[in-house]
């Protein structure tokens, strides 16, 4: 963190400045910035104070967005004057939700600079602070004049007006907040100057999905990356929200086979996710080439690796629900990475109210059943991959109305076969992942399986480790 300091004060040029300006108040309720549910609310209140045991319903301090004329002091010269791009400053995060803020200023003035959007005026940027216990969220507001202000002093940047007041310790708000310390951006947080992109692998959900290349230091050779980017100028802040938490989720794992992301870039449009390439494609389109045929050995590779990819997930109380071979990438070892975290959510047990746009061929009973989801309803998803590993072939292909099979494996207890050239112990596993909630394994239970299991062909390295007696084929 950075401390302040209050610097020779003697060099400022002041001038009063009649403008018309959105005001009174610049605090924010939760409920003005838009949320990851769609809920869209007036902005006709403009008060919030985030801490638990404060009165919110103050209605002194509730003011309407009226346009109003007030005097406000244009400073122009002074010695901590800079007029650095916003981009640059090290207390810029870019696109941040408000609860994602909260979580990084938590001591007295601590403050950091953050893009959101407002539900009736679009992108905004916002001072979110800690004072007194809680922590407050401002408006950087732009007057008609073009001037930024926070409260009695107006700049022609929004730069120069967070560092006066930083350095000058003047309050930012009536209630006598100040700005004291900075939180320094994460090294994950990217500029988009450190991206370059290539060619084009594919679309997302949101948007492209490109190769290129990110620079991280002088001394520290370029990495090669795949990259996440947001659609143009259409995207909403839901969209933006749901994007960001794939990325907010992803950058608490480390595993192997788990892919890696490197970071994001949210100062400018196109936000970018910066993610591991896996130049193996994705495993779904490698086990459905006709013209390869892949040998049991390879194929209990896979399944081992996402096993112990999931293990890992399971360990981290992270629930993918999303699990295909369609989101399994191979890297250039020819090595599971499991990715696709857009609807992983944190917790051991999460309950959906109504399920939509879901990968019904992949879900368990209980899931199609009361939208229960869970690290044993990821188990069932991962029996699912197996059969599409061993047969190649589409789950449930011959059921091709969607309402009908949710019905006949909620109700009637339909459960896919192991392929008849499945070995067998690996079809003993898929058949743990299909049991009844209660009973069904861990993937700690299947990782213990597949180390008891002996590979289903001999391999060279098996023979010799036999031979001298210092391991086995698997």
């Amino acid at each position: 963190m950075l401390s302040a300091s209050r610097g020779n004060r003697r060099h400022k040029d002041r001038s009063e400045v009649e403008t018309a300006v959105r005001g009174p108040d610049l605090l924010l309720k939760a409920t003005d910035e838009t949320s990851s549910d769609g809920a869209s609310t007036s902005l006709s209140k403009s008060v919030e104070e985030s801490a638990p045991n404060k009165d919110k319903s103050n209605s002194s301090l509730v003011k309407s967005h009226h346009v109003l004329k007030i005097k406000l002091k244009k400073i122009t010269n002074w010695s901590g004057c800079s007029g650095a791009l916003l981009d640059d400053e090290p207390f810029y995060h870019g696109y941040m939700s408000r609860e994602e803020s909260e979580k990084l200023v938590r001591s007295q003035g601590e403050f950091l600079l953050r893009k959101t959007e407002l539900t009736k005026r679009g992108e905004v940027v916002v001072l979110s602070v800690f004072w007194d216990e809680g922590v407050h969220h401002l408006v950087v507001e732009k007057a008609n004049n073009g001037l930024y202000y926070l409260k009695e002093f107006c700049f022609e940047n929004i730069s120069d007006l967070v560092r006066y007041h930083h350095q000058t310790r003047a309050s930012v708000y009536k209630s006598g907040i100040k700005l004291f310390s900075w939180v320094v951006r994460e090294e994950w947080q990217l500029y988009h100057e450190q991206i370059n992109l290539g060619k084009k692998l594919g679309n997302g959900e949101f948007g492209e999905v490109f190769q290129g290349v990110l620079s991280v230091g002088i001394f520290t050779n370029d990495v090669e990356v795949a990259v996440k980017t947001m659609k143009g100028s259409k995207v909403t802040a839901d969209e933006r929200i749901t994007f960001l938490r794939e990325a907010n989720l992803m950058l608490k794992l480390n595993h192997k086979y788990v892919v890696r992301l490197y970071g994001v870039a949210t100062q400018q449009e196109p936000i970018m996710i910066v993610m591991e390439l896996c130049s193996g494609g994705c495993l779904k389109s490698r086990i459905e080439k006709k013209d390869e045929q892949l040998s049991d050995v390879l194929k209990r590779k896979y399944c081992k690796q996402i096993a112990k990819g999931m293990r890992y997930l399971e360990k981290k109380q992270v629930i993918h629900r999303d699990l295909a071979a369609r989101n399994v990438l191979l890297d250039k070892s020819d090595n599971c990475k499991i990715s696709d975290f857009g609807l992983s959510l944190f917790g051991k047990l999460h309950k959906e109210q109504k399920l939509m746009k879901v990968p019904i061929r992949w879900l368990a009973p209980e899931t199609l059943l009361k939208g229960i989801y869970s690290s044993k309803s990821d188990v069932w998803s991962f029996g699912v991959v197996m059969f599409e590993v061993f047969s190649g072939e589409y789950p449930y292909a011959d059921v091709k109305v969607l309402k009908e099979l949710r019905r006949k494996v909620a109700h009637e207890n339909l459960r896919l076969k192991p392929p008849s050239d499945m070995p067998t112990d690996d079809a003993k596993v898929m058949e743990m992942c299909f049991e009844p909630v209660d009973n069904r394994a861990t993937f700690v239970q299947v990782c213990n399986r597949y180390k008891d299991l002996t590979s289903p062909l001999p391999t060279w390295n098996g023979i010799a480790n036999k031979l001298i007696g210092i391991g086995s084929a698997v």
